[in-house]
């Protein structure tokens, strides 16, 4: 059995630069709080915070004083404002690409109505969807632009500035972006496809690999956006495809005389989880 991983496998830079500079931080301190999931992969988290990184849900639960990481998902402005009343030392790990949406919705948010196309609970989106501020709308689905559109008519705006969660489907928010336009179409629609290049990069990768491999092995977290989406383009062209985060959730069978497996990896996974499951794969030969 041939195995093939992807090019564009694995660690993103925004996650890569979050994980490094968190494990650094833990050698010089006790404990670090986290607020949230640094990033979406189980295994990742774990070994963080095996050595010393707490995570938790809420700034709130932070003792004041204390040292916290915001992860590369970004936080709202309203989270960075709580922080500094509560002295607390934020080393954001932030992705710049976050940063310059976030810039970006602030900037056009003073004469601008603001629609983010994302995953509404998704931690980046909230973030996103705090600089933009009241004048701003989340669209997840195709239903959503009916309800934009309501809270949009109650402003008295005559622009509408469009962005994307890093990691959703390019085509995905094409389509969507196309509706919108349509429905708002006495404003002035800019379109500005805040999609990360290595997401992109990535989803074509899977949709290639796809079409020339009897199985897919797509390797990610459970809660991750990215990976969710790769397993969606993977599916479009291959009957069999595998979404596990190590390689427990392998199973022999499922491989037996299958001359060929692509492996794709989402953004959060690290690559020792790539080369476990690379390897088990090629022991079932």
């Amino acid at each position: 059995m041939e195995v093939v991983i992807g090019k564009t496998a694995g660690f993103c830079a925004g996650v890569k630069n979050a994980v490094e500079i968190a494990k650094k931080e833990l050698i010089n301190n006790k404990k670090i709080y986290c607020l949230g999931e640094l990033v979406h992969n189980s295994q990742v988290v774990k070994e963080l915070e095996e050595n010393g990184m707490i995570t938790v849900n809420s700034i709130d639960e932070i003792p004041d004083g204390e040292k916290v990481l915001f992860r590369a998902h970004g936080e709202a402005k309203k989270v960075y404002e709580k922080a500094k009343n509560k002295k607390l030392e934020i080393i954001d790990l932030t992705c710049k690409k976050v940063v310059l949406i976030h810039d970006k919705v602030e900037k056009e948010s003073k004469d601008s109505f603001i629609i983010i196309i994302g995953k509404k609970n998704h931690p980046e989106t909230i973030g996103t969807k705090g600089f933009a501020g009241n004048n701003s709308y989340v669209v997840e689905t195709e239903d959503d632009i009916l309800t934009a559109y309501i809270n949009f008519k109650k402003t008295n705006l005559s622009k509408v500035y469009i962005v994307a969660q890093t990691t959703i489907s390019s085509n995905y928010f094409d389509l969507l972006s196309k509706k919108i336009e349509e429905k708002f179409i006495e404003a002035v629609t800019v379109i500005d496809k805040t999609i990360c290049i290595a997401t992109e990069l990535r989803q074509k990768e899977t949709m290639e690999m796809s079409k020339d491999f009897h199985i897919m092995v797509i390797i990610g977290g459970k809660n991750s956006s990215n990976t969710k989406e790769l397993v969606k383009v993977a599916e479009k062209n291959c009957e069999k495809v595998f979404c596990v985060e190590c390689s427990d959730e392998l199973n022999e069978k499922d491989f037996l005389n299958i001359e060929k497996v692509g492996i794709m990896a989402g953004a959060s996974t690290p690559n020792n989880s790539i080369k476990e499951i690379e390897n088990k794969l090629k022991n079932y030969n």
